[in-house]
């Protein structure tokens, strides 16, 4: 393989970059039916990320399977069983969110070799790829603020 070829070989084997795929993404938004296509894609990731989102949640909720406040066999007030279902909602949104950090800070920080998910204090200085520039030039991310 002379050299241009193994060129051509290893740039197909790089990841796109978050730039590369704005670049592209927005050329196309540019004709209206390569705009159409883009939010195709762009709403097939979403719905991808989101499934991901899902199965990473429940994965978090097997992990805390406990027995319904009903079935422990001891009598429970009202009270008791109201602050047992807040409790209950609250581990679900907390595990939504962990699960939703878990995503995106894994997308944003795909090109990102020195990311460390596990350390809070580095922060993410990846910008992403693809998927990243396809979910931060949707309406949604940029109606955020």
């Amino acid at each position: 393989m002379n050299l241009p070829e193994k060129r051509l070989h290893q740039r197909q084997l790089d990841p796109m970059t978050h730039e590369e795929a704005l670049d592209i993404i927005n050329r196309a938004s540019k004709d209206k039916h390569l705009a159409r296509e883009v939010d195709f894609l762009r709403e097939r990731c979403c719905l991808f990320i989101n499934d991901v989102m899902n199965d990473i949640n429940l994965a978090l909720a097997e992990r805390e399977k406990k027995l319904p406040a009903l079935l422990r066999g001891k009598a429970d007030s009202a009270v008791s069983l109201r602050v047992a279902a807040q409790e209950r909602e609250q581990m679900a949104r907390q595990r939504r969110e962990l699960a939703e950090a878990m995503v995106i800070g894994a997308l944003a920080n795909m090109d990102n070799p020195g990311w460390n998910p596990i350390d809070g204090t580095g922060g993410g200085k990846g910008k992403g790829g693809l998927l990243m520039a396809l979910i931060k030039t949707s309406s949604a991310w940029k109606d955020r603020g």
